[in-house]
């Protein structure tokens, strides 16, 4: 289905084309058109998808709950109401994934704990992939799209990493050294010559492991992202993010405590960035989660990575600024192949990982990986 607008605020519009995109099976397109009508602000989007939610399960449509309840937990914090609505997401997303025959389920065992893969299986596959989320994501949301790239004849293992899903919540914390948890996977499953596919923040966390496990020949970013500080600045402005570079400069955690926390009263998608990210990293304030942030990044790196790599990219992206991609294409020197592509409007690839077409994006980065011939 392509991007609509159904919202004034761009960061609601954002997250209801966010679901909409995988058209019928993830909704009902008028009762969530007349939903996006009533929502007014953070409690009533709330309300909203919680009671749209009890509503398609009481009808049983499970996957439509599933994906209601996930637009419900979204912007809620640290809450019983954030952990009530995952749960009750996750319960309706395994009634329909538990019986898909297609699909098995382990825990790959890291730093203690057990990370949740999903194995989708192709019949006489030509290679490996490991995808992975990024910023919020949890896997079980990703299942109707990756699911389809085992029919492109790959097997596919899509996990939750430190700070997603499951995983943050059993105590592990959104981590920069990716390559940690991607190595964990290949050491549990034994695989070798593997192709990485990271969604949104995953970008950076996909070019992030290749630089540092050469068993990745493959690397995909869907979207692009360079620099987590400078991503999670670039809401605030030119002038304000300038006077924050300097006050960080000289770790003046006060008064950046006070700007943010001020700006986080004023700005739904800083407030939600922020407080999110507090929520993912363990951190309680939001200079720590800043300087938590400075760490994920590609600088200083990028002649690591000598695999084959994608970039992707929309014009519009209102998350990652568009200098990112032209930094990686530039400095990208290493890479055994480097590719790219921006996503326009008038083919409806525009929004952040091509939310309102996510196939012309998933086509695209099946094509490339097969035009390798991957045996």
């Amino acid at each position: 289905m392509p991007y609509i607008k159904l919202h004034q605020i761009k960061q609601f519009d954002f997250q209801i084309n966010r679901i909409l995109t995988y058209g019928d099976c993830a909704c009902n397109f008028e009762e969530v058109k007349n939903a996006a009508s009533n929502i007014t602000d953070l409690d009533t989007w709330h309300k909203t998808w919680y009671a749209l939610g009890e509503q398609a399960e009481s009808e049983n449509r499970i996957l439509h709950a599933a994906y209601y309840y996930r637009l419900a937990e979204f912007f809620l914090g640290d809450c019983a109401q954030k952990q009530e609505m995952y749960l009750r997401s996750i319960k309706n997303f395994h009634k329909v994934i538990g019986t898909d025959r297609a699909v098995d389920m382990e825990y790959v065992p890291y730093q203690g704990a057990g990370m949740k893969t999903f194995i989708f299986k192709s019949h006489n596959a030509k290679g490996n992939l490991i995808v992975f989320g990024g910023y919020d994501s949890f896997i079980e949301e990703f299942y109707l799209a990756v699911k389809e790239w085992a029919n492109y004849g790959y097997n596919v293992y899509l996990f939750e990493g430190p700070g997603q899903g499951e995983t943050l919540k059993k105590g592990l914390a959104f981590e920069p050294e990716w390559e940690k948890p991607v190595g964990a996977v290949m050491d549990y499953f034994k695989l070798g010559d593997i192709g990485v596919i990271g969604i949104s923040w995953g970008g950076y966390l996909a070019l992030r492991a290749a630089a540092f496990d050469k068993r990745i020949t493959r690397a995909a970013a869907y979207d692009v992202l360079y620099d987590g500080f400078d991503c999670m600045t670039n809401p605030i402005g030119k002038r304000t993010k300038s006077i924050l570079d300097f006050l960080f400069k000289i770790r003046a955690k006060p008064v950046i405590n006070l700007v943010i926390r001020s700006l986080m009263k004023k700005e739904l998608i800083i407030n939600w960035a922020v407080s999110h990210g507090q929520y993912i990293t363990g951190t309680d304030n939001p200079y720590d989660f800043y300087c938590h942030l400075m760490r994920h990044s590609l600088k200083g790196i990028m002649e690591n990575i000598q695999c084959d790599v994608l970039l992707l990219a929309g014009e519009r992206d209102h998350y990652v600024p568009a200098s990112h991609y032209e930094i990686l294409m530039q400095g990208l020197t290493k890479a055994k192949t480097l590719s790219g592509r921006v996503f326009t409007a008038a083919e409806g690839g525009a929004e952040h990982c091509q939310v309102g077409n996510h196939r012309l994006a998933s086509d695209y980065i099946m094509d490339w990986l097969n035009s390798f011939q991957v045996q």
